[in-house]
């Protein structure tokens, strides 16, 4: 398991700098001295958990109150999602989140609980990540094409790890069998970390997750990645293929991470917090950050983030029909 200590101690340092060269005023509507809680979709030492906690400190400076991040992993990712959706919107309540915003509420289990376009404001994505297919290092599937075959050969018996019905690392499994007309065998957990550590531990075959949660085990020598699912090889697993490089056209997989306000925050407040976010993201700091973890900065202010919901929305609704028919 990737304890917190271990992953603060990873982070590059962020320099005094970067928080006071970036200072900005207050926003209106934000109480002098109230701290915002960042609520974060996913367990600790995950990806998504690795952005939240680098933005937190220049965004604590930026807006002149603490930052504090709050992980709420569960239900495959929808607990965070929930319990913005229900917060006040006073911009004292951010979610940091990915495109299980969505996805888990069509393929997890949050039914009817929020609505992901209409109980939320887009602030602002900042980077995205694709993700690893591993498996532990005395698997005998030593290339994707291996695991291919077994769930070809075994179907439905070979089984895999995620953080929940609906979470990025279930839905990028659901995808690559869609892909190859293959059936895997499904158990999730209530966070990534969990699915790692039974990966790690050869009580689920495989899992497929993003960098943040992996590549210390995988440069441990306690994990093998099989591909990795973006467009290139990743310049930290050099001799890792692709998925398209193993045989699968078409299958790119990647999670944007992104910071959500409730529907009723004030517009002025939530465009203050968007422009910290965005002077962050442009930052050199951000910037080495990502490429350490495997990452890419892709900066989306508000009004374009916003304007993108709906279509993202339908987006993943597709992707959960094929969870219903796997």
């Amino acid at each position: 398991m990737i304890s917190r200590r271990h992953l603060l101690q990873s982070l590059p340092a962020i320099p005094t700098a970067l928080g006071s060269s970036l200072a900005i005023a207050q926003p209106g509507g934000l109480v002098a001295g109230k701290p915002i809680t960042l609520l974060v979709a996913a367990s600790a030492g995950t990806t998504v958990d690795a952005a939240a906690r680098f933005v937190s400190e220049p965004l604590s400076k930026m807006m002149g109150v603490p930052v504090v991040v709050d992980n709420r992993p569960g239900a495959g990712g929808a607990l965070g999602s929930v319990a913005v959706a229900k917060a006040p919107p006073d911009g004292h309540t951010l979610l940091m989140t990915g495109v299980t915003h969505f996805s888990a509420r069509y393929s997890g289990e949050a039914a009817a609980t929020y609505d992901p376009v209409k109980d939320f404001k887009g602030v602002a994505r900042v980077c995205s990540a694709a993700l690893a297919v591993v498996v532990p290092t005395n698997s005998p599937y030593k290339t994707l094409a291996d695991l291919l075959a077994a769930m070809k050969a075994r179907p439905g018996e070979i089984d895999y790890g995620s953080g929940g019905v609906g979470s990025t690392s279930h839905l990028c499994t659901v995808i690559m069998n869609d892909l190859t007309k293959t059936s895997a065998k499904h158990i999730p957990y209530k966070g990534n970390t969990q699915a790692v550590t039974d990966t790690v531990g050869g009580v689920v075959a495989f899992t497929c997750q993003g960098s943040g949660g992996v590549m210390p085990l995988i440069k441990a020598g306690r994990l093998r990645a099989l591909a990795v699912t973006s467009k290139a090889r990743w310049d930290a697993l050099p001799d890792v293929p692709t998925g398209i490089e193993s045989g699968i056209p078409g299958f790119e997989v990647a999670s944007w991470m992104a910071v959500m306000a409730p529907a009723k925050t004030p517009d002025p407040t939530v465009a203050q917090i968007s422009d910290g976010l965005a002077r962050i993201a442009r930052s050199p700091e951000f910037k080495a950050f990502c490429d350490k973890q495997s990452m890419y900065v892709e900066l989306v202010e508000h009004r374009e983030f916003q304007a993108s919901m709906p279509e993202e929305d339908k987006r993943w609704r597709h992707v959960a029909e094929l969870v219903k028919r796997s």
